[in-house]
């Protein structure tokens, strides 16, 4: 009999811990959903603190603190006061697949991806009330995340607008990294 009740005590404490494992697991992987799909770098961050706090030793974890560490530097860069660029830059409802790609790369650091997002933001309506302010702004992300090309690109951008100071600053930090501006064909800079 006491065989019994143990077997029977067995089978009722696996039918209770099984829903709470199938509640667990479904939670972990509505959280890891959004992880991988967050394109707000404080989003990601969050998220991924999120996870690390709720399933610490999950199948996850190592892949949502390096996510962390990459939003991290992203969030950085964006608390800048000189970063042109704000939250509702790295929404994109309808925007193209490869777009939205970008976004979630810069979000992580690619500063490759903000340079081609500052393109696309280039080629958008110029009539669109932010456009130029995306534009610098992208630019600016990737620049402080160590694109050379991009600061000099901003140089160029705000000798263009009659900002010499900024056009300076951001030549200069070109420069610093290593940049070599081609040679001009005229006398001007």
């Amino acid at each position: 009999m006491s065989k019994f009740l143990i077997a029977v005590g067995l089978i009722g404490l696996a039918l209770t811990t099984t829903p709470l494992r199938a509640d667990t697991d479904a939670a972990e992987s509505a959280l890891r959903a959004q992880l991988e799909t967050a394109l707000w770098p404080g989003d990601i961050v969050r998220l991924a603190d999120q996870y690390q706090q709720q399933f610490p030793g999950g199948s996850s974890a190592a892949m949502a603190a390096q996510l962390r560490q990459q939003a991290s530097v992203s969030m950085q860069v964006l608390s800048r006061s000189e970063v042109r660029l704000h939250r509702s830059a790295f929404r994109a409802a309808d925007a193209p697949e490869a777009v939205q790609e970008d976004l979630r790369r810069a979000a992580l650091g690619d500063k490759e991806a903000a340079v081609r997002l500052a393109r696309h933001q280039q080629r958008e309506d110029a009539d669109a009330v932010h456009a130029g302010h995306r534009y610098v702004g992208w630019l600016q992300l990737a620049s402080f995340l160590g694109d050379e090309r991009a600061s000099y690109e901003l140089a160029l951008h705000f000798r263009r607008q009659d900002q010499p100071l900024l056009a300076t600053q951001y030549e200069t930090l070109a420069l610093n990294m290593g940049f070599r501006a081609p040679p001009s064909l005229d006398q001007r800079r």
